[in-house]
């Protein structure tokens, strides 16, 4: 409008100009929805190509014949070919361009510049955008194989975390009682060892029927107190020697896992107590710290050198201070011989 003067006509450069601002909002409103579809980009192409034809009664005779950058239909024109690039799927965006120059050429006719660099830009535009989605199949593809990656790894870990689950349960039930089996301290005549045996396979069936079903509840909350008091209790029951465990635990609500993981601790703690301690004496404690909690199992019985323990002894490496590891807390065994045990078991969020 500030540079308006013949050969363009007022009436043609109002329809334009209106015609073009309502297009161009249209447009706008319209790419940004969530799936812009590629009639948009062919329809801008379409109105680009409009105005390149009527270009002559558009804009003044100076800007006609100067060089090709210095009119409105020029950066219409450079605008469309870059919109069509980026819309539209080769060889359709390469003949947008190729159509908007002849258009250009066609609606104002003379030896000029103007369709050469159209063109140029419309080649220059396509390498760009080639570029652009060459470098997004390449990063989609790294970021594919790195979520696959991701997923095997999480599928091996939950796997070998299964597996050990099952070898500190198969510790805890089965080969404690073959040991104590096989050093006498449950005999053939016990009545304690049907019992013991039918718990062992029931566990055996429950691991069968049920491969890591704990893991649908693993983040759901559980009382921790009362898990325990049933792990005092039990432990009476599996035909180890009877201990008076002094039970100083408050309500505690915490994730099942790390419940069971806890409460599955502090029973091999306390078979062990029953088991090696040559006391009958035991205090199961726990405490709130921070947001996690502290669990203590401790004895004052004959104690043993941590350090001297045979590496295929698996009863706390595995079935104490692994299950912790798992859920990522920690176990600590204090103890020295003559001087009792001390079990602490912690996890924090």
């Amino acid at each position: 409008m500030v540079g308006f003067a013949p050969p363009a006509r007022s009436a043609w450069v109002a329809v334009a100009v209106v015609g073009l601002l309502v297009w161009s909002g249209l447009f706008t409103v319209l790419m940004f929805r969530p799936e812009p579809r590629p009639w948009l980009c062919a329809g801008d192409t379409a109105v680009v190509v409009a105005l390149c034809l009527a270009h002559g009664n558009l804009a003044p005779a100076e800007v006609l014949g100067a060089s090709a950058g210095s009119g409105w239909i020029d950066v219409v024109a450079g605008t469309g070919i870059f919109i069509a690039q980026f819309g539209l799927r080769q060889p359709l965006a390469i003949s947008a361009a190729i159509a908007i120059a002849v258009a250009y050429a066609v609606g104002a006719p003379g030896i000029r510049d103007a369709p050469v660099i159209i063109v140029l830009q419309g080649l220059l535009a396509a390498a760009l955008v080639g570029l652009l989605r060459h470098g997004a199949r390449r990063a989609d593809l790294a970021l594919s194989e790195e979520a696959s990656a991701r997923a095997s790894a999480r599928a091996r870990s939950a796997a070998r975390s299964d597996e050990l689950d099952q070898q500190r349960l198969l510790h805890d039930t089965v080969l404690a009682t073959l040991t104590m089996v096989g050093t006498g301290s449950i005999t053939r005549d016990s009545a304690a060892l049907p019992e013991r045996a039918a718990a062992d396979l029931a566990v055996i069936e429950d691991l069968r029927a049920h491969p890591g079903a704990a893991r649908d509840v693993a983040h759901e909350p559980a009382p921790l107190d009362v898990a325990l008091r049933r792990t005092v209790v039990l432990t009476h029951r599996l035909g180890l020697p009877s201990l008076d465990v002094e039970f100083d635990v408050p309500p505690l609500d915490l994730p099942h896992e790390v419940v069971v993981a806890l409460s599955q601790g502090v029973a091999e703690a306390l078979t062990n107590v029953a088991r090696h301690a040559n006391t009958r004496a035991a205090r199961v404690s726990a405490r709130r710290a921070g947001e996690g909690v502290t669990v203590e199992v401790r004895d004052g019985g004959r104690g043993f050198d941590p350090m001297a323990v045979p590496s295929h002894r698996r009863g706390l490496r595995e079935s104490v201070r692994g299950r912790m590891r798992a859920v990522g807390g920690s176990a600590l065994a204090d103890s020295s011989p003559g001087a009792g045990t001390r079990v602490v078991l912690r996890w924090e969020p």
